[in-house]
Formats: structure tokens, sequence, C-alpha cells
């Protein structure tokens, strides 16, 4: 699939499994110099939210995400056809997923581009229900907002989004006001 995707001019090849799951997406890459972004994920789709635990989840995410992209410069990937996602959701709780926003700068030191795809995610009612209450039905898309404000204040370089509109609208004030 990723290799007819490509052929139709696909740009970037976004894997969830790190790139592990698969050799011959590695090998794509190599050949078809695309962008790749490897994300991190404890587990497998199946699997990964059943009792995801770290001893120091940024620890962890970082050695994994520095040795995929270590790897994927081995195969013949320029490290400026790379991107990083922590993996918000894929095999994290509440707990962790905090953490990783709490500390995000720390992913710049692997020096390639961070992609953060926190848009709707479950941990952004979690946090509503528990500051708003479940009865005001928090709103996952002013959560995004902002999370995604954050996360641009922040350095993060690509934000995967649903409304991409609105988000735009809202980063676009964000660096009139002065950021």
């Amino acid at each position: 699939m990723a290799r007819e995707c490509v052929a139709q001019g696909v740009e970037i090849i976004n894997d969830v499994t790190g790139f592990c799951g698969d050799e011959a997406m590695v090998s794509l890459a190599a050949e078809s110099q695309v962008g790749v972004c490897a994300m991190h994920m404890q587990g497998s789709p199946q699997t990964m939210q059943d009792a995801p635990e770290y001893e120091n989840v940024v620890d962890e995410i970082f050695k994994y995400l520095s040795d995929r992209r270590d790897s994927l410069m081995e195969a013949g990937i320029s490290s400026d056809r790379i991107c990083l996602d922590p993996g918000l959701g894929f095999g994290k709780n509440l707990s962790h997923n905090l953490k990783i926003l709490q500390q995000i700068d720390s992913f710049h030191r692997l020096h390639c581009p961070l992609l953060v795809g926190h848009s709707r995610k479950g941990f952004i009612t979690k946090i509503l229900e528990a500051e708003i209450g479940k009865e005001s039905a928090p709103d996952r898309e002013a959560g995004t907002l902002g999370v995604s404000i954050f996360l641009a204040s922040r350095g993060v370089q690509i934000l995967r989004v649903h409304n991409v509109a609105m988000t735009r609208q809202a980063l676009v004030l964000f660096e009139a006001a002065g950021h």
C-alpha cells in the first residue's frame, strides 16, 4: 500500500511502529526519498492501552526515538527527511501524556522536527472533566486548541490536528499577539 501511495505522489510515510513493523518500509523510504515520521508506541494497537508502564516515560521515549532516527539514517534516510513523534495516547496513560507535554522541549535535542498528534485525544476530556466537571460536556476541540498553542510556544514544528482551519486561525493570532 505504501509503495502505491508513494507512486501516486505521497511525500511522507508516517509509521506508528516507528519503522519497526516492516523492514520493507525502511527500504521504500530510503529508495523513494520521501519524508518519514517515526512514532513511539508501547505495545501494539491491540495491546497498547492495556496497562502502559514506564520507569521514566520521557527518557524511554527519547531513547527509542533517538535509536529510530539513527537506524533510519543508517538505512540511507537523511536527517532532514526525518521527523519524530512521541506518540501521545499510543501506549500512554494520562500521567504519561502530561509528562511528555511538560517535557516536550527535551525532544528538541534529537535535532529532528517534532510532530505531535494531540488532536481530540482522550486525555483532553479527562483533564477537562476533572477541572470543569462532566456536566459541562467538555469540548475536545477547545482543548486541542489549548494544547496546540502550548506546543507552538515550545517550538514543536508539526501539529497533527483534525480542524486545520481553526488551529491555523488560533496560531495566526498567537503569533500576531507577539510570540
